[in-house]
This record gives structure tokens, sequence and C-alpha cells, in this order.
């Protein structure tokens, strides 16, 4: 997890938003005072992302004093996906309003992602992380500075650091009480198992005594004997009953057959009926066709009658309508010459009427012509009017603009050197003012160094004094336990024994000179801590004067170096105005001034120039267009005249035609006789067409009679003697088959009938021949057996006695075999439940010892040690990136030594390390614990607590070459630091600054 951005507000000092940005950051320092709220920015990431910290329990506890709304919000990089998580309480009323929001960033926009709920957002984030709200409070801030004493700490003082960076000691005690409740649990069980082992009924074994067992044996070997009794006894049941059933069949046939035979004389009978039928039908086909000649010569004598009363008929209307016929063509030659005569005058007409209609059609094309005419006369004088008076306007206009532009003139070559300068005069002058106060700070600073080299050379003098006053204390010290030591040794020995000094014979106590007392050791060692303490005062202030004239020393030539480039910087804009102005002195406000009057002069001289050029244009385009329309209305007043005269010419014409249409047709006009006369044509054609047709067509029909009357008794002729014939060959039939008509006619049966009686027939003797065959079979099959109903019910009740006691048997049988699998049961069951009891009792046992181990020191020990041999072998990884391959963490007897690769493998207590080398070693050991808490999830952003109060020359320099290769490892760093030293050797700092109205942050350095 890589953090991008951060926002708080109203969350414990930082009352008003506070933002910062991480994205162009890699490593940075969050410097500030105490109680400013540097660890507070933890805080707000821990709360945005779980909505908890672990310095307290509920949100409003974090709410700035006085404030009424807490919010947070971080944007945050999870394995190439950017999130924004969202969280804010309100407490403007008794019950807390909470709003919570997670985004996820798809195509380049943030979107909703997830159920926006609490408990939701809390799960999909601690699934992003990897990392639950515990781990990542360990991860993420490295406490450098408790394993510096873990370092140089004793065993048991590590056990309870290490205990407290992990976590162990609620791990321990959450298995101590897990493990007891287990042991609780499991007993409890054992207790159950006991109890139904108690309640378990063996008396069943006991009662299945040796008797019943042979039963039960001797019922397994008799069943299936039993069994087989049953099924003969079923046999020959089966075998009595099928043949009383064989005995009932045959009797059942033999009367079939007898009745079947009663129906003999019936079936000879309808045999003689179907051989008549069937000589019958040999004859239909003759009887067919004098039946047809009959009705033939019936139908041609009535044809016969009929077509002579239809030719007489056709021959009356033919007579009619010939007469008809003569009397309408004497009617058309008698009117075809008046036809003719009217036909002449109207042609003669024809032609003065075709005349008027195109003299009229012209004077109505002439009239609509004129009234168009007369429109466009009006539009055009409007026209006119309207130009003149636009024309009029515009001059005015020019005239006007001719009077404004002679207030004005043009700016010109002035203006232009003014607009080429004025910009360089304003740079010029905002350099002028930044090279003043560049020369001012510059003095402050050169102050300030004067100050505190006067400072630095104070605080050698006090340094080196505090140095040799605890030196010489030192030495006092150290002599006088030497001599309380010696004299303390002495005591103890005795003439004879061994010296523990030089290895020799203690000699008689009184050959040895009298040692004296050192006096006070409490005392001496009381003026040493303090002497110790003066030093280490001085050393913190030696070490800040240092760093505060360095820092001088540093901002004088940043500023020296600033000085020079501005006054290098004014010097050539100075040579380019002199250059553009062609002078050596000039006045930026009057120039400005000049400039700002010479472009107002010029900006409306340019503009009312413009007008009178437009006025100018427009006034021509004006004057062109009302010639033109002066034009037009004078061509078309010209045209209007012409067609005027057109017209009263065509009237003229008109007139004259119209006078001698009267004379040729009289009142009436052309089209009223020329519609007459041709109805008078068609009505005369029609008649005559009419009448034709009638002629023909009775004509027609008269000829088609006569045909009809000649073609009847043709066919009458046919007919007969077609009749003749076939009566003689049908009598000659009936004769040879010794039948009359009559018979004929009731020898006539349909052929379903037909197939009926045959069907009846085959019936008769297919039955006969199977029931004759059915009964000699069953003869042969029963031969002379017999039985009856005695015998079979005999047969049946020794099936049913032979049943009955295999059921018995069964039975009996079934509950001795039940008896004995429930007792079978019943013993797995006590052995299954006295193995779940041993298992039990054993588990019992692991936790009752792993209860008791939990609660005493061995079993954490053994823990600890396994954790801290993994986190070492974790450390040194990062240890040897660290100081380029140079040392290696050891841990050996319960104690921490480095292993110096660029010493030949040398190895040193922890203790013996360097300000910059501890820090190195405390560092990995941080390190190790993040990754091992982690889990193999992904950390893209750690911050470090460095532990230091102060730190001098050398071990800063070291400590910044540490923490800047840790920057380049591909994450977000950042070093929690009370030094200000350390900030600046970083670069980027997020400052913390505290104010009365909150904390504010500033972030300075080269990235910011």
């Amino acid at each position: 997890m890589r953090p991008l951005e951060l926002t708080l507000e109203g969350f414990t000092s930082f009352r008003k938003q506070a933002n910062i940005l991480f994205e162009k950051m890699d490593l940075f320092a969050i410097t500030g005072p105490t109680g400013a709220g540097k660890s507070s920015l933890l805080d707000a990431m821990t709360l945005a992302l779980y909505g908890k910290v672990a310095r307290k329990t509920q949100p409003k506890e974090l709410l700035s004093q006085g404030g009424l709304k807490l919010q947070v919000s971080l944007r945050f990089l999870v394995d190439q996906t950017e999130y924004l998580v969202f969280r804010s309480w309100s407490y403007r009323t008794k019950t807390a309003q909470l709003t919570f929001k997670l985004e996820k960033r798809i195509n380049g926009e943030f979107q909703p992602f997830g159920e926006q709920k609490e408990a939701e957002i809390n799960a999909v984030i601690e699934k992003a992380l990897g990392m639950n709200f515990e781990t990542f409070t360990k991860v993420i801030l490295l406490p450098q500075g408790q394993f510096d004493e873990f370092l140089k700490g004793k065993s048991a003082d590590r056990r309870k650091i290490l205990n407290s960076l992990v976590g162990y000691e609620k791990i321990f005690e959450d298995m101590c009480s897990q493990a007891g409740t287990r042991a609780n649990l499991i007993k409890g069980e054992c207790n159950a198992i006991q109890e139904q082992l108690k309640n378990l009924d063996l008396s069943l074994d006991i009662e299945l005594n040796s008797q019943r067992r042979d039963r039960f044996h001797f019922l397994a070997q008799e069943l299936p004997r039993l069994h087989q009794t049953v099924t003969n006894a079923q046999t020959a049941l089966a075998a009595e009953k099928e043949l009383l059933q064989r005995l009932k069949i045959l009797a059942d046939w033999q009367q079939q057959l007898d009745e079947l035979n009663k129906e003999a004389p019936k079936i000879s009978k309808l045999k003689q009926q179907l051989e008549q039928s069937r000589v019958g039908d040999r004859l239909s086909a003759t009887w067919t066709s004098v039946n047809l000649a009959r009705n033939r010569y019936e139908k041609t004598q009535a044809d016969v009658e009929t077509a002579a009363k239809a030719l007489s008929e056709k021959q009356s209307a033919f007579k009619i309508q010939e007469d008809i016929f003569i009397q309408a063509q004497a009617y058309q030659t008698e009117i075809a010459p008046q036809l003719k005569q009217r036909e002449e005058a109207l042609n003669a007409a024809k032609i003065y009427e075709q005349h008027r209609r195109v003299i009229n059609d012209e004077i109505k094309r002439l009239e609509k012509i004129l009234i168009e005419k007369f429109k466009l006369i009006t539009e055009a004088d409007k026209a006119v009017k309207k130009a003149e008076a636009e024309l009029n306007q515009k001059n005015q206009i020019l005239m006007t603009a001719n009077n404004e532009l002679s207030q004005y003139f043009p700016g010109e070559s002035r203006l232009e050197q003014l607009n080429q300068v004025i910009p360089l005069l304003i740079k010029w002058e905002g350099i002028q003012k930044q090279v003043e106060s560049d020369r001012t700070k510059l003095q402050q600073i050169t102050q300030e160094l004067n100050t505190a080299e006067s400072d630095y050379q104070s605080v050698i003098l006090n340094f080196q004094k505090s140095e040799a006053e605890c030196n010489q204390y030192r030495v006092e010290l150290d002599t006088a336990r030497q001599q309380n030591y010696a004299a303390a040794l002495r005591a103890l020995m005795h003439t004879g024994n061994d010296c523990l000094v030089c290895g020799g014979i203690y000699p008689e106590a009184h050959l040895l000179p009298q040692l004296e007392s050192s006096g006070d050791i409490t005392a001496l060692e009381k003026r040493d801590r303090a002497a110790e303490q003066n030093r280490q005062k001085a050393t913190e202030a030696k070490t800040q004067a240092e760093t505060t004239r360095e820092h001088l020393k540093k901002q004088q030539a940043e500023y020296q170096k600033t000085l020079a480039e501005k006054e290098a910087e004014l010097e050539a804009e100075t040579e380019q105005i002199v250059v553009i102005l062609k002078a050596d002195k000039w006045e930026v406000k009057a120039l400005d001034q000049e400039r700002q009057a010479l472009h107002k002069n010029d900006t409306n001289y340019q503009k009312y120039l413009i007008h009178k050029e437009k006025a100018e244009a427009e006034i021509q385009a004006n004057e062109l267009n009302l010639n033109f329309l002066k034009t037009k209305l004078l061509d078309t007043q010209t045209q209007h005249q012409d067609l005027a005269s057109e017209l009263d010419h065509k009237q003229t014409q008109l007139q004259e035609i119209l006078d001698t249409l009267s004379k040729l047709a009289g009142s009436d006009s052309y089209d009223n006789l020329f519609q007459k006369l041709e109805q008078d044509k068609r009505d005369l054609e029609h008649r005559i067409q009419h009448e034709t047709q009638c002629y023909q067509t009775d004509r027609d029909e008269f000829r088609q009679a006569q045909q009809h009357d000649v073609k009847a008794r043709e066919d009458f002729d046919l007919a007969s003697t077609e009749k003749e014939h076939l009566e003689a060959e049908w009598k000659n039939s009936l004769l040879s088959a010794n039948f009359t008509e009559e018979i004929f006619q009731q020898s006539k049966i349909s052929p379903q009938v037909q197939n009926q009686w045959q069907q009846k027939i085959d019936d008769y003797n297919t039955n006969k021949i199977q029931l004759e065959t059915n009964v000699k079979r069953e003869t042969d099959a029963i031969g002379d057996r017999t039985t009856n109903a005695e015998i079979i019910a005999q047969q049946e009740k020794s099936v049913a006695d032979a049943g009955e006691k295999y059921k018995q048997a069964q039975d009996e049988y079934n509950d001795l075999k039940l008896l004995i699998a429930k007792a079978e049961e019943q013993r797995e069951q006590v052995e299954k439940l006295q193995a779940q009891l041993s298992t039990k009792q054993q588990e019992l046992e692991t936790y009752q010892i792993l209860s008791k181990e939990l609660r005493s020191d061995r079993f954490q020990d053994y823990i600890l040690q396994h954790f801290e041999r993994e986190l070492v072998e974790v450390a040194t990884v990062f240890l040897l990136e660290l100081t380029e391959q140079r040392y290696t963490l050891k841990y050996e007897n319960k104690e921490y030594k480095v292993e110096d690769n660029w010493s030949c493998g040398e190895t040193r207590r922890v203790q013996t390390l360097s300000g910059g080398e501890t820090f190195a070693t405390s560092l990995s050991l941080a390190l190790a614990l993040s990754e091992k808490l982690s889990r193999g999830a992904k950390l893209g952003s750690l911050f470090i607590d460095e532990g230091f109060g102060t730190l001098d020359a050398e071990t800063l320099k070291g400590v910044s070459s540490i923490l800047l290769s840790l920057g380049k490892q591909d994450r977000l760093v950042g070093v929690i630091t009370h030094v200000p030293a350390l900030g600046e050797e970083l670069g980027t700092q997020i400052k913390v600054e505290k104010f009365l109205e909150g904390s504010r942050i500033v972030v300075t350095g080269i990235l910011a």
C-alpha cells in the first residue's frame, strides 16, 4: 500500500483542513515540536483505512476541541490500482452522523466500489491490503528507537520489548485462555461418554444363552427344507388346478361344436342363394346395355318432338325481325342527306370558333400580365423611395464620423516604442525590488553568522572544559573503585590461598602493606554522573551550534549567488531599456501614463476611422442600388403601356369574330349545334347496328334449329335400330341361364351383401374345423385322468399347512437374528465409546499440559528465541543492503553481535557500534519485524520513528546515508524525527507547526 494523498479536518490538533500529497515523494522527514501532531498523521491514515486507531477507542475522542465534524480521506495505490476512501463523523446532534465512501479508479475516473457500508468497506480494504488492523499498525510504523534499546538491553529486557512489539503478551494470554476453555470442554465430553457407557444395557447378551443360539442355528438349517416342502405342495396344487381347467375347456368346446352343427341347413340355403346371385352378376352387363338402349330410344323420341316445335317458333321470329330490318334501312336512306347538309354548315363555322378561342386566351394572358406589371411598378416605386431615405441616412453618418475623427490623431512610432519598453520596465522594477530585498536578507544572515561564530567559540570552550572535568572525575572514580575492590579481596583471603589477581600463593597478611579506604564511592559516582550530564549537554550544544553555523553559511552562500545572478539580470534589462528609449534616465510612472494616453487616443482614432470608411463604402453601394432601382421602374412602366395597347387590339378582333359566328349559327352556339349533330348521327348508327344484329341473331338461331331437327331425327333412327338388336340378345341370355326377367330382378344382390354371405359361410367352416381340432387335442392331452373340487381343496390345505410351518420358523429365526444384531450393535457402540473416551482423555491431557506450559515462562522463552533467530536472518539481509554488504547480524548465546566483513569477519558486540552503525542495525531489525508481521503483503510505504533526541555530526551523516539508501528501494519512506538537522539532510520535510488556532502542515524541499 502506497499513500498518494491524505486530507484531514477536525482531527486532534488539526482544526482546519490539511492536505499532504505523497505522489512526488520517496524519502521525507516529519518534523515538528512535541504535541504538534506528527503521530496524528499516521493515526489519520489508520482511521481512514480501518475506522479506528491504536491509541483511542472512539472517533469522538479524536475530534478537535470545540469541533463538530471530523473527516479524513486517503487516496492510495495497491498493485497499480488506485483507491479513495473517505470517512466523516458529524456531531452536530446528539447522535453522530456517519458517512463512508470507497471508490476505485476505473478508466481514469473514480467510481463506487463494493457495498457503501462500514463493514463492507472495512472488509474490502482489508482484503486489498492483505492486512488486518492489528498487523497494519505494527508493520506501517517501525519503532527504531525501541529496537535501539532492544539491541543494547539485557535478555529479560529484550523479552519484554519483543513481547510488546509483536503482541505476544496478548497472544499468549489468548492461547492460555483458549487452551483452558478447550480442556474444560473436552473434560465435559469425557464425562458425557462415561455416562453413556454406564447407561448401555448389556443384559441382552446374557439372555442369549447357548440353547437359543443352538435353536438359531437349527432354524437356519431347517428353513430351506420347509421352503422346499411348500414349493412341492404348491406345484401339486397347480397341476390339479390346471387339469380341472382343461376339463372345463373341453366341455365348453364340445358344446360349441354341437351348436355349430345345428346351423348346417341354414348355411346350405345361403350357399344356394349366393350361387344364384353370382349368375345374375354375370348377366348384369347385358342387362345394363339393354336398359341403356331402351332409355336412349325414349330420349331420342322426345328430342325429335322438341326439335320440331323449336324449329316452328324460330321460323316465325325470323320472319318478324326481317321486316323490322328492312324498315330501318329505308329510314337511313331518308335521313342521311339532311345530316350531311348540317355537317357542311358546321365545318364553315368551326374555323371562326377556333380563331375566337385563341384570341380569347390571348386576352386573358395579357390581362394577367398587366396586373403583375402594375404590382412591379408599385414595388419598384417603394424601393426607390426607401433607397433615397437610406442614402440620406448614410450621408448623415459619414458627416458625424468626419467630425469625430478630426478630434483625434494616431499614436504611430512613439506608441509602438512605449508598448515595447513597458513590459521590460515592469520586469526591471520587480528585479530591482528583489535585489534590494536579497541585500537586506544577506546583511541579516551575515550578522546572524557572526553571532553564531561567537556562540560556537564559547560552546567549544565550555565543551573542552566539561570533557576535561569529566575525564578527571572518571579517573578519580576508577582509582577509588580499584582500591576498594583490592581491600575487599584482601579481607576475604587467608594465608596459603590462591591469589585471585596474580594466581600465586597468598602470603601472610602481616607481610602486605595496609590498604587505606578511598572514601565515599557514592559521592564520587554522583559527581561523575553530574559531570557526564554536563558533558552530554555541552556535546548537544556543540552539535547544535555546528549545525546552526553550517546552515547559516549555506544560506549566506545561496543568497550571495542569488544576489549576483539578480544584479546581472538587472544590468541586462537596463541595457535593453536604454537601447529602446535612447535615454539613460527615465521615470516608469510617467512613461506608463504617456503610453496609456497615447493608446487611448490611438484607439479612438482607429475606431472612428473605421466608422468613416464603413460609411463611405455603404454610401457608394446605396447610390449604385438607387440608380438600378430607378432604371428598373422606368422599364416596367414602358412594358405596362405596350401591353395595354396590345390588349385593346385583341378585344377589337374578338368582337368581329363573334359577329360572323352569329350570322352562321344563329342564336345557338357552335358547340351546342355540333353536339346535336353528333348525337343524331350516333342515334342513327346505333339503330342500324341494333337492327342488323337482331336480324343476324334470329337468322342464326333459325338455321341452328333446322340443324337440331335433322340431328334429332337421325339419333332416333339409330336408337331404334340398336334397341331391337339388344332386345333379341337379352332374350337369348335369359333362356340359356334358365332365368326370366323377373327372376333376374330378384337375384340382383349388392356385392356387400354377397360378401357378408360368403363371410358367414367361411366363418362356419373355419369354426367347425377349429372346434374339432381343439376337442381332439384336449382329449388326447387329458387321456383317462380326472379330478374334482374335493381333491383340489385337500391340496390347498396341504399348501396352507406347509406355509404356516415355514412362516412360524421364519418369524422365530428373524426374532433371534434381531436380538443377536442388537447385542452386537451395543457391543460395537461400547467399543467405539471406549475408543472415543481414550482419545478425548489424551486430548484433555495435551490441553492441560499446554495450558500449564503457557502459564509458565519456559514456553514463551522458547517461542521468543525461535522468533528472534528468524528475525535475525531477515534483518541480516536488510543490514547487508544498508551497510553495503559490510555487517552481518549474529545471535549467539542470547546476545547480539555483528560480523564485520570488511575486517576479515571480525565479530563485535553491538554495544561497540557507532551511532550510525547502531541505527542501521536497529533499523534492519525494525524492517525485519515489519516484513515478518506483514505475512507476505507488499508494503509500499514505511514510517520510521528514529528515536534520537540529538545526533552528532558523524552519526547524523551515517543515519542520513542509511535512510537515503532505504529511500531508493521503490517505496515511500517517512521518518518521524525530533532532530531538525536530520530533516535538513533528507531534503523533503513535512513540517507540523503548532499554533493557537491549530496545527498546520508545511511541505518543503526540492520535491515539495
